[in-house]
């Protein structure tokens, strides 16, 4: 009983102190991006001419190729665009082509080793092809009010190096997704 009434005024000592202790602020949820799928036509661009600058009213296009790209909900990026040199943030594994009948990326290895996604300006997406190749994918003119967007995709070896052959480019549909509970 003695060490009960000695252990009863330090319970309180504690509790009262545990309670003037300020709590540290937990950090505020990132701004989610929504998952989106677009669904896009794409046409082979046929006459592109790396000695000019093109519009994209005088590239003549063949084709009207389905391709449907997934966009899972990530954090939205703050801040300035990476460092292209930079080593990649870690790609969300759902992100991933869902629709390509023509095979126009048959030739990707595994899934995309980097994704800069800056929605609503612009998402960039690189997958691995044989070195020192890799396809990219480049969604940009993106107006969500009407809910379209912009699709170019072709080979490179980097930046500055676009495999002009294998230009596809087109308009697509810009669907929301509902994000699982």
């Amino acid at each position: 009983m003695r060490y009960l009434t000695a252990l009863i005024p330090l319970l309180f000592v504690v509790a009262c102190s545990d309670a003037s202790v300020a709590k540290p602020e937990s950090q505020p949820e990132p701004e989610m991006l929504p998952a989106r799928l677009l669904r896009c036509t794409l046409g082979h661009a046929l006459n592109l001419d790396e000695t000019k600058f093109q519009t994209i009213e005088e590239i003549k296009y063949e084709g009207a190729h389905r391709f449907t790209l997934f966009l899972p909900s990530v954090p939205k990026h703050e801040g300035p665009p990476p460092d292209p040199s930079a080593d990649p943030e870690p790609v969300h594994p759902a992100t991933r082509i869902v629709e390509d009948p023509s095979g126009l990326t048959r030739d990707i290895r595994g899934s995309f080793s980097r994704v800069v996604d800056l929605w609503p300006q612009r998402v960039e997406l690189v997958s691995p092809l044989d070195p020192p190749f890799s396809h990219l994918i480049i969604v940009s003119d993106i107006d969500t009010a009407k809910g379209v967007a912009n699709l170019f995709m072709t080979r490179a070896a980097d930046a500055g190096s676009l495999d002009l052959k294998t230009v596809y480019q087109g308009g697509c549909r810009i669907e929301a997704v509902p994000s699982p509970r």
